[in-house]
């Protein structure tokens, strides 16, 4: 089941098991806090989910939902934090979950089912005809398009800004921006990777993050979103070989 969490004029998209669809339908719409503590976003929820012999989780991956039974907590890891107590898996975050370090402590919140906006459902059967979710997230009150997809094990994730004159794509950042000798090198070398590539390029998003994106239209986008992800495994794997 897919749950839309709307605070402000943002929200962003759960995708949970269809184990607990049952469960967690019987208590849509709820309110609740979201609490930001190291590198997670987490909030109570009134769900009280089944999940005896399921296996738990002391070392966690960003990117997956989990339940903590102590607080009937969703948690949402984004970085290096690791949970305070065991959790269990329980669905994924769809989209790019560095957004998440925006959130502030204590922001209140409503949970409810989601769906998609209608006027970009073509964006959404695009993405999801090469094999990855897409959903309609609030960015300031305005909808936008975040996708999400594995390719050779790896997490890919990015936004799309749908214009007039085409489609801005913005991956997941990388790592932030300073102007360090070191930093400045290996900045440099990352863009020289993609030197060549048709739609994407390393650039820079609005919080001074380092990140992959791209420009293409409707018609070119398969094309443009599997040349963003190989990026990533390129980037990525230049990274870990250069540390």
């Amino acid at each position: 089941m897919l749950i839309e969490v709307r605070f402000g004029g943002d929200s962003f998209i759960l995708d949970v098991d269809s184990r607990f669809d049952h469960t967690l339908s019987r208590e849509l719409p709820f309110t609740t806090t979201l609490n930001v503590w190291k590198e997670e976003v987490y909030f109570e929820t009134p769900v009280e989910l089944d999940v005896s012999g399921m296996r738990s989780f002391l070392k966690i991956e960003p990117g997956k939902l989990y339940y903590w039974p102590p607080g009937r907590g969703f948690c949402i890891f984004y970085g290096l934090s690791q949970p305070y107590s065991p959790v269990y898996p329980v669905g994924a975050y769809i989209g790019v979950i560095g957004r998440l370090r925006a959130i502030e402590d204590g922001v209140e919140a409503i949970v409810q089912p989601y769906k998609p906006v209608e006027a970009y459902r073509e964006y959404i059967s695009i993405l999801e005809s090469i094999g990855f979710k897409a959903v309609t997230p609030l960015y300031g009150g305005e909808p936008s398009v975040e996708s999400v997809g594995f390719i050779e094990d790896k997490r890919i994730a990015f936004k799309m800004y749908i214009e007039e004159y085409g489609i801005h794509i913005e991956g997941e950042p990388l790592f932030p921006q300073n102007y360090t000798p070191q930093t400045l090198t290996l900045v440099s070398k990352l863009a020289d990777l993609l030197r060549l590539e048709r739609y994407v390029r390393l650039d820079l998003d609005e919080d001074g993050w380092i990140t992959i994106t791209g420009y293409t239209t409707g018609s070119m986008l398969p094309e443009a979103v599997e040349e963003l992800s190989r990026a990533y495994l390129k980037i990525s794997r230049a990274i870990s070989q250069i540390s």
